[in-house]
């Protein structure tokens, strides 16, 4: 057993990494065995019943430099922003002379962004669908250029859109709506955008007309099917309806042949692991190449760009599914952004971002293993470090100021805006300094001493000023507001997402934390739709992936069912074609068509992927916890579960739980990190798991265990 001497910050008592004991493979019982409670099935089933009231989805190609969205009408909509369902063009689909329709959305594979739109009568019988998808690179690919223009010289490659139609009604009439912030034409067989050709169309038109909605084109009721193809980055050309008709094969293949890390994690739900592929398809398609890098970005219209914070969490979901080196892409494109004072300061006075550079510095390095390449990093995380210490000298500027000590009057976002004296600053600076600190003891940097002083007395600071702004709760407890001087109208649950993040990933909560325990009671008397409400911008609305922020404060604390139905609820407010929105209003609100930021959000992708990580396994300390928050509808007769070369704190690690074709029994194999450092790993037993033997043996690399289950059979009748 190694020993090591770990520096005591006061009550900072929590440490990153602890001492290592004897690897090996240890049980650890939660819960004492119980039949699963009325209600759980249904708490841990995803229906999408909270879904938004409207959507929009991805089509566009990995890397893309064309975000092509499509509409829950089955829209092809471009140019952010504008005034057609907030783009400035819009192209459109309906039926002429049919009788009243509903619409209905699919996309058969999560993998392959092949959206399809269907319209049908009161009595379900179809009158048309149409497939709406990017048109897919290869050597024998011809895209409809037109020969009168071509691409533009130096401009972005051409690449192009398809709308294939079929109408199924004998007397209606397809036609089509054009609408942008552009003139628009029509000649033919061709719609100019601004003296561009735009768009193109299989079939000659019967009528047009220019109307307050857009050019409208209607085709003769014989025109049973159209092709529409829509181009970007060049004039388009003729399209035939043969070519249009092969491109949903064709792309089905080429996103099939898409080196992704679909198979990192394997779920027994297939609605999960449907929402799982699709999340990683998502940041795949809003991700772009910037000097030659691969960037990872948040999404396609308002937050399109670099944002350091949801950054950090989409670098750090791809570093877990083994996709490092290109995680690493994105940290050196967010390094050019620091100022020559060393600080990151994108957001003006949102002072966090020096802190979550510091994480994900030091979580990247973990995750890779690679100190050397820390070591490369060390002027920078110096200079941070610095600039968090200069911040906290500005903030006694005024020694009675209520900030004195912690961080200057800063912006807080997640519904709080301005600047103010506020603590989601201070919970990420604290934060980021205990990471920094970690990566100094694990290159054995000089000045890890000197760090750990500085965050003794930040803690204490803290400490002090929040027994002063804590505020009752129940059951003997204390929450702390993010502001430090209340404002009217904000409910102390907003700006909670900081506080959650200094659970986890901050980690500067211990889980018997009297603050903790009450902020956690305040985020749970909040809840709506098994999420938290109110804590966004919209002060009536649900923050989505808030509810990953949520989960993982519970899953640290030590409630891993809770956190279990927490991400049972978060799937189910994806849209039908699993991405999420960022805010939306509830189902029983007054205007639900109330909604905040982009869609696909990619933040919300990302915590998808590590929430769904994190149930499975978690770095507490020195140890691998697993199985801590798995979903006990996980347990159905037949059930696997597998991680697959799954990044860690301490290496790769692979693990495969099998349930019994009778559901008596769960067979786990754990392959652990390699090497003589391997972490101990200790598998939680919770309800779930009947009295009885479950010893584990060593098989090889690997730590073997049959663990039987309360439920039995009757677990199958749940999913």
């Amino acid at each position: 057993m190694k020993k090591c001497a770990i520096a005591c910050l006061g009550a900072l008592a929590l440490t990153l990494v602890s001492c290592r004991t004897e690897s090996g493979l240890v049980l650890k019982r939660d819960a004492p065995p119980a039949p699963a409670p009325s209600g759980l099935a249904d708490k841990l089933k995803a229906d999408v019943r909270y879904s938004p009231p409207w959507w929009q989805t991805a089509i566009g190609l990995p890397d893309d430099w064309q975000k092509t969205l499509v509409s829950k009408e089955g829209a092809l909509l471009y140019d952010y922003p504008g005034d057609f369902s907030g783009f400035g063009t819009r192209v459109a689909v309906s039926l002429e002379r049919a009788k009243a329709a509903t619409s209905s959305q699919s996309m058969d594979d999560p993998k392959v962004p092949i959206i399809r739109t269907a319209l049908a009568d009161a009595a379900g019988r179809e009158l048309a669908r149409w497939d709406a998808l990017a048109v897919v690179p290869g050597d024998d690919q011809n895209l409809p250029v037109s020969k009168r223009g071509g691409a533009a010289a130096g401009g972005s490659p051409p690449r192009g859109d398809v709308l294939v139609i079929r109408k199924a009604a004998p007397n209606a009439a397809i036609a089509l709506v054009v609408q942008s912030k552009q003139p628009i034409d029509i000649t033919d067989l061709t719609v100019f955008r601004g003296r561009q050709r735009f768009l193109t169309l299989s079939a000659r038109w019967d009528s047009i007309s220019q109307e307050k909605s857009g050019l409208r084109i209607v085709f003769p009721p014989r025109v049973e099917e159209l092709a529409v193809y829509c181009a970007s980055g060049h004039e388009a050309g003729e399209v035939g309806l043969d070519w249009a008709k092969a491109q949903p094969g064709r792309a089905a293949k080429y996103w099939a042949a898409q080196n992704f890390p679909y198979g990192a994690i394997r779920l027994p739900d297939p609605a999960m692991q449907g929402l799982l592929d699709a999340s990683i398809r998502n940041i795949y398609q809003a991700r772009e190449i910037k000097d030659g890098l691969p960037i990872f970005q948040v999404g396609p219209t308002c937050y399109r760009g670099l944002w350091v914070v949801d950054g950090a969490f989409i670098l750090e979901a791809m570093t877990y599914l083994g996709r490092g080196v290109e995680a690493r892409s994105g940290i050196d494109h967010l390094l050019t952004r620091q100022k020559p004072d060393g600080s990151f300061e994108i957001i003006d006075k949102y002072w966090k971002e020096n802190g979550i550079v510091l994480y994900i510095l030091t979580r990247h390095a973990l995750l890779t293993g690679d100190k050397e390449w820390l070591r490369g990093k060390w002027d920078v995380m110096k200079k941070v470090v610095a600039v968090i210490q200069d911040l906290r000298k500005r903030s006694r500027t005024d020694p009675a100021a209520p900030e004195a000590g912690l961080m200057p009057p800063g912006f807080p976002d997640g519904g709080i805006g301005g600047v103010v004296p506020e603590y989601t600053n201070v919970y990420w600076n604290l934060a980021g300094l205990k990471w920094a600190i970690e990566a100094a003891k694990l290159i054995r940097a000089p000045e890890q001493a000197a760090w750990e002083a500085e965050l003794a007395d930040f803690w204490a600071a803290f400490q002090a000023a929040a027994k002063r702004d804590a505020k009752p709760a129940a059951n003997g407890l204390v929450y702390l507001p993010i502001l430090m001087k209340p404002q009217e109208g904000v409910d102390p649950v907003r700006g909670q997402w900081a506080f959650c993040h200094a659970v986890f990933p901050g980690r500067l909560f211990a889980a018997d934390d009297p603050l903790a325990r009450g902020n956690m009671q305040l985020l749970d008397s909040h809840e709506k739709e098994g999420i938290v409400l109110g804590t966004g911008w919209l002060a009536d609305g649900l923050w989505n992936y808030f509810a990953s922020f949520y989960a993982h404060a519970h899953l640290w604390l030590g409630n891993g069912p809770k956190a279990a139905e927490i991400y049972y609820a978060y799937a189910n407010h994806a849209s039908p074609l699993r991405a999420w929105r960022e805010e939306q209003a509830p189902q029983d609100a007054k205007q639900t068509d109330k909604f905040v930021g982009d869609m696909p959000h990619n933040w919300a992708s990302a915590e998808f992927i590590r929430l769904t990580r994190h149930l499975l396994v978690l770095e507490r300390g020195g140890e691998l916890h697993l199985l801590e928050g798995i979903p006990r509808t996980w347990f159905a007769a037949g059930a696997v579960t597998e991680l697959k070369n799954i990044a860690t704190d301490f290496g790769p690690v692979s693990l495969r739980l099998e349930v019994a074709a009778d559901g008596k029994e769960a067979k786990l194999s754990v392959t652990p990190p390699p090497g003589p450092d391997a972490p101990r790993m200790v598998l939680h037993l919770g309800a779930w798991a009947a009295e009885g033997k479950a010893a584990p043996r060593k098989s090889g690399p690997a730590w073997e265990v049959a663990i039987p289950l309360a439920d039995g059979p009757a677990a199958s009748a749940s999913r």
